[in-house]
């Protein structure tokens, strides 16, 4: 995996933990950060592809 995927995996991660964390104590606005999430996932999904099909 390039550095590029792997940054893309790490803010999904990230992004991930911070939804969680924040739909469980009950923070406001946490729909947007897991739509946000599910973007970003989407993203790693397509640099994962495209660095797969580059070898």
């Amino acid at each position: 995996m390039t550095k590029k995927v792997k940054f893309a995996l790490a803010a999904t991660l990230q992004l991930g933990l911070i939804a969680s964390i924040g739909d469980f104590v009950g923070w406001s606005y946490m729909n947007y950060v897991l739509y946000l999430t599910i973007a970003a996932f989407l993203l790693t999904l397509i640099f994962l592809i495209y660095d797969m099909s580059k070898d």
